[in-house]
């Protein structure tokens, strides 16, 4: 039998086989990133279908951070319901879910968050669009949105979380 299907471990958390569903962006969040049950029905169908590990598309941690629309969000304690809904589905498939936090930063989408995206360091690219330079005062609060989002994805039932750190993104 591939190797595959066997079991494994990843520091601890012990999946049914080694089928990893990576973050991908499935657009089927509400306006506001809350879950909807068309999202939980491709969860579920995932699980069912053995995957052993999903990961989700990349929840904003904060309103300044969305990158599309219909994208999933983990910024405020309102749409924690949601998510622990997706997480119970999940669960009762016997399969792990873990959550993407991501922070768009340069690459949020200004039509969605109304203000100007923030970068960390000017480059080519930012001629572009507009965009405002990050302060010390908003790195502390990406800092406790990130913290917040964490805190958010343990008390729904994640089996963890993934930072998004690449394609220009904040943490990129």
């Amino acid at each position: 039998m591939s190797r595959l299907f066997t079991s494994s471990a990843i520091n601890g958390m012990v999946l049914m086989n080694r089928f990893v569903r990576s973050a991908t962006w499935e657009g089927m969040a509400a306006d506001d990133g809350a879950v909807t049950p068309k999202l939980i029905d491709t969860m579920v169908a995932l699980a069912k279908g053995g995957v052993g590990l999903i990961i989700t598309s990349h929840a904003y941690v904060s309103p300044e951070g969305q990158a599309t629309p219909w994208q999933l969000g983990i910024y405020k304690d309102e749409l924690m319901e949601g998510l622990r809904k997706m997480t119970t589905a999940v669960h009762a498939e016997g399969e792990k879910i873990v959550v993407q936090l991501a922070h768009a930063g340069c690459h949020a989408a200004a039509s969605l968050i109304k203000m100007i995206p923030l970068v960390v360091s000017d480059f080519e690219e930012l001629m572009k669009s507009p965009w405002k330079g990050i302060s010390l005062s908003d790195i502390q609060d990406i800092k406790i949105a990130f913290s917040n989002a964490a805190r958010r994805a343990k008390e729904t039932g994640f089996d963890g979380i993934q930072l998004h750190a690449a394609h220009g993104y904040l943490l990129n």
